[in-house]
């Protein structure tokens, strides 16, 4: 699993039974905070963190909201990372739905690969050898 993306709150998931097939994976299990968001973990599989707004395919003319039928199983292909003692879900973790017989798949992790941008700071420095102040420059992440 080494080079994947961890997920992140409100990360873009799909499910192609659902007329409207993209939908917000919520993050609820734990606090603990990935550039900023919460990371998703395999506790993130009930039907309150996986939200979808259109209707389910599979029901009656397709008629009833996914988020009245949806019934998540597990998350497979999670990270040895554990969260709060819970494995990290990853960009290829998939939750298959009992309902509709198929995979929910993570969209976009929505995790930076990088960082924005680098802005110049200065700061004072003291040469350990001379005892002579220098003026250092280095960069601090901007986001």
């Amino acid at each position: 699993m080494s080079g994947k993306k961890y997920v992140c709150n409100n990360a873009k998931i799909e499910c192609s039974l659902c007329l409207k097939p993209e939908g917000t994976l919520v993050v609820t299990s734990n606090q603990v905070k990935l550039q900023d968001k919460t990371w998703a973990t395999l506790k993130d599989n009930k039907k309150a963190n996986l939200q979808f707004s259109g209707n389910c395919k599979k029901s009656d003319k397709q008629s009833v909201p996914c988020v009245a039928l949806i019934s998540p199983t597990k998350w497979i292909n999670t990270g040895e990372i554990l969260i709060q003692g819970n494995k990290a879900l990853l960009e290829c973790s998939t939750i298959k739905c009992s309902y509709g017989g198929v995979d929910i798949k993570i969209k976009d992790h929505i995790q930076k690969s990088q960082m924005d941008s680098a802005e110049a700071t200065d700061v004072e420095a003291i040469s350990p050898s001379s005892g002579t102040t220098t003026k250092v420059t280095s960069s601090k992440l901007v986001q």
